[in-house]
């Protein structure tokens, strides 16, 4: 039986690189998020829209970005050179540098409400 191990009397719950406490890790099947007050809405590129996601569905496409698309056609797990990431203030951008993309946009805003993530997905963003 694989159980998580309760933690000892008086043991400190892990956390994440000098974060907060860590108390759980849940996906919640929805579109918009609130994590610590801010709101998180998911959003997937496709036809060359950005289209409303779950958090589970933006989780799932951005972990199949990890690994280089033509090799997963041929059942071949490897990491995938072409993909890009990009953090503004306005939010978080990822692509496999093919033909997926997606958008976390923070504080409620839509896709369109994000100036700086716009630039990134154009690929004209300065660094």
């Amino acid at each position: 039986m694989n159980q998580t191990p309760a933690l000892a009397a008086g043991a400190t719950p892990p956390t994440l690189a000098g974060s907060a406490t860590l108390k759980h890790l849940v996906f919640e099947g929805t579109h918009r998020v609130i994590v610590k007050g801010v709101a998180l809405r998911f959003f997937l590129r496709a036809d060359g829209v950005w289209a409303p996601a779950t958090d589970t569905d933006f989780q799932r496409a951005y972990e199949l970005a990890l690994f280089d698309p033509d090799a997963l056609r041929k059942d071949v797990l490897c990491p995938n050179a072409r993909r890009v990431e990009h953090t503004t203030v306005e939010g978080w951008f990822w692509s496999n540098g093919c033909n997926s993309a997606g958008l976390c946009t923070f504080d409620d805003r839509s896709p369109e409400e994000c100036a700086g993530m716009a630039q990134v997905a154009r690929g004209t963003a300065t660094r």
